[in-house]
């Protein structure tokens, strides 16, 4: 079965970012909260069904990681746009999710199946999300601090992501 239950929130989650993306521009913290609330709420029970009914599929393990890329890159590309976010900050976000897709695709087709997220991966993505929205409502010490935490769990996530993807292809004896 393609189209469980978690597979469509995590596609939901994608199609979040637009919302997202105009409340950000309006200024609207309400509702930027509200939004990113919702996606991180749909990560949370994407992989809880998908876990409790035993429907992990292969599409879901490309559609759970893309939800989380095109909410928080669009997110964060808005936010630069209106000056909340730094460009730098911006620039670690969207090349950690564009270095990890492509390296998923490549491991996709080395190995002939997705690689799964993991938890710190998961665990980024939150402090990320929670690190953008402080930012967004005017707290100086997410700018100051918030960024470089969650930098710090950029870089250990990308070497987490890295060092599994190195294990799957030791597996079955390639190198990498």
């Amino acid at each position: 079965m393609i189209w469980t239950l978690s597979n469509i929130l995590s596609l939901s989650r994608a199609f979040l970012a637009v919302p997202l993306c105009i409340a950000i521009w309006h200024g609207n913290i309400f509702w930027t909260i509200t939004v990113t609330l919702v996606g991180m709420f749909t990560d949370f029970l994407d992989g809880y069904f998908a876990r409790r009914f035993n429907q992990i599929t292969e599409l879901g393990k490309i559609l759970d990681p893309l939800g989380d890329k095109v909410i928080i890159g669009s997110a964060v590309v808005m936010m630069a746009i209106v000056g909340v976010l730094p460009l730098w900050f911006t620039i670690v976000v969207v090349a950690r999710d564009v270095i990890i897709f492509t390296v998923g695709i490549y491991a996709k087709r080395r190995l002939g199946y997705v690689i799964a997220s993991n938890a710190l991966g998961k665990v980024t993505v939150n402090v990320i999300s929670l690190v953008v929205v402080l930012m967004f409502v005017g707290v100086k010490e997410a700018e100051t601090y918030g960024a470089v935490v969650a930098t710090v769990f950029v870089v250990l996530s990308m070497l987490s992501y890295w060092l599994g993807m190195i294990k799957e292809f030791r597996s079955i004896g390639e190198d990498v």
